[in-house]
């Protein structure tokens, strides 16, 4: 038995053929016109015809004027009667035509609404098999229209099958409209868009129907964007176009006004975004910045938290009267001023760093802008954002330098109001007569101290 649609189609095909005159086809109906002497070729290919009768929608044969079994069909027996009705989806898959036009015009609607070319057909007229290494124009432009209205449903916000064909809707607000009115696209005809000269590929736009992107905002602004592009392209060309044609001929027309439409949109949108995006950036990262500034200063300021202690427990160097009882606080300042003194330096570093990669963070993002962007406000205000981050670095290092003298200015006063104590003790100690300063005695006091502040800083 055929199992085979191609082989019944063979033999479809060459039966039809040896028949000649005496056979016609309408409507996917092949009939016998008259009474026939079967030949040995036309017998076995009716014989497998027969044998895969259930793949037609209706097979009725008669042998002479009997409804015929298997043996009947035989060599020189008399048929007088064949019709064989063809199921052109579901069984045989095929089907005859008297040439291309009629083809479109028989599976239009079918064709509109989904469904594929049948598996293989033959037209009559130009004896030609679906089989053939010929390239038909008009089947290659089918294929191409035939992506087209599968994007189009796909895209489309509603998609319904009519009598005669399909019907889109597309709900988007266009350019020139002030509410919201859905575009409604009939399409009824196969026929009138294969006669068009040229179709542009729907290619290149695929992915906007492609399964990876569905959930993705992003995949849905560019699908937003090619319907508003339709919608308002097409709208313009229906009202420019004097020709008379239908609407769905003027939209396959110019399917590649319209794509070029959806991508100045999208050029548009993406360059709108990139600017949002990069000065999203820019200020985000100065945001950075300032606040790593200053936590530099806080850090410190926690830190001199220390002078007010310590310069409250000076208080207890007036009641002491033993050497051990001023090392002790003595010792305490000096550490407490020391470790001060360290702690500012680490951040003093640590403000240095700032400084080198803040520098380094913008100039890069200022590359960046130059060669992406035309917009010079964004560009501007990134060198704002930077003469600011540069003004703070600036101002916190001139902070960080009164810092350092304060964390010293207890050490120098309990110094002092030792020396103010215990001056006899401690000039006799070293046997120094301050009775008669001369000017040299001044001198050379103030420069020392110049030289032990300028050690330290």
């Amino acid at each position: 038995m055929i199992t085979k649609s191609y082989e019944l189609f063979d033999s479809t095909v060459k039966l039809f053929k040896s028949l000649e005159e005496n056979v016609s086809c309408e409507n996917g109906v092949l009939r016998l016109s008259g009474e026939l002497h079967l030949s040995e070729e036309q017998a076995s290919l009716i014989s497998c015809l027969f044998s895969n009768k259930r793949l037609f929608r209706k097979f009725e044969l008669m042998i002479d004027w009997v409804d015929a079994e298997s043996g009947h069909i035989v060599t020189g027996a008399e048929c007088t009667e064949l019709k064989i009705e063809f199921n052109l989806y579901e069984g045989n898959k095929f089907s005859f035509y008297n040439n291309e036009q009629d083809l479109f015009q028989k599976l239009s609607i079918f064709l509109i609404q989904g469904k594929a070319l049948p598996e293989n057909y033959y037209f009559i007229e130009e004896d030609f098999r679906s089989d053939s290494e010929l390239v038909r124009p008009s089947l290659i432009k089918l294929k191409l229209i035939t992506e087209w209205l599968q994007f189009l449903t796909k895209i489309s916000d509603i998609d319904k099958k009519i009598d005669d064909g399909l019907a889109l809707y597309y709900f988007i607000k266009g350019e020139d409209d002030k509410f919201a009115k859905p575009l409604e696209i009939k399409i009824n005809n196969i026929d009138e868009l294969v006669t068009i000269d040229e179709i542009s590929s729907v290619e290149d736009i695929s992915m906007l129907i492609s399964e990876d992107g569905n959930g993705n905002l992003h995949h849905r602004d560019r699908q937003s964007f090619f319907k508003l592009a339709l919608v308002d392209t097409l709208k313009k060309l229906i009202t420019q176009d004097s020709s008379g044609n239908s609407n769905t001929v003027i939209l396959f027309s110019h399917l590649d006004k319209i794509k070029n439409a959806y991508y100045e949109n999208y050029d548009v949108f993406i360059h709108n975004f990139a600017i949002g995006e990069f000065q999203q950036q820019v200020e985000e990262k100065g945001f950075d910045y300032a606040e790593k500034i200053s936590s530099v200063l806080n850090d410190i300021q926690i830190r001199l938290y220390a002078i007010p202690i310590v310069l409250v427990s000076l208080g207890a160097l007036a009641k002491v009267d033993n050497i051990y009882s001023y090392l002790f606080i003595i010792s305490g300042v000096v550490i407490t001023a020391l470790f001060n003194y360290w702690m500012i330096n680490d951040q003093v570093l640590r403000l240095e760093q700032i400084g080198k990669s803040s520098s380094f963070a913008f100039s890069k993002l200022k590359t960046q802008g130059s060669d992406k962007l035309e917009s010079n406000d964004v560009l501007k205000n990134l060198d704002a954002i930077v003469d600011n981050i540069q003004e703070r670095i600036t101002d916190r290092n001139t902070k960080i330098t009164y810092y350092k003298f304060f964390c010293w200015l207890p050490t120098f006063i309990t110094l002092l109001l030792l020396f103010v104590k215990e001056r006899s003790e401690i000039l006799t100690f070293f046997s120094v007569n301050l009775s008669n300063p001369t000017i040299d005695n001044f001198y050379c006091t103030l420069t020392g101290l110049v030289k032990i502040l300028l050690s330290l800083f």
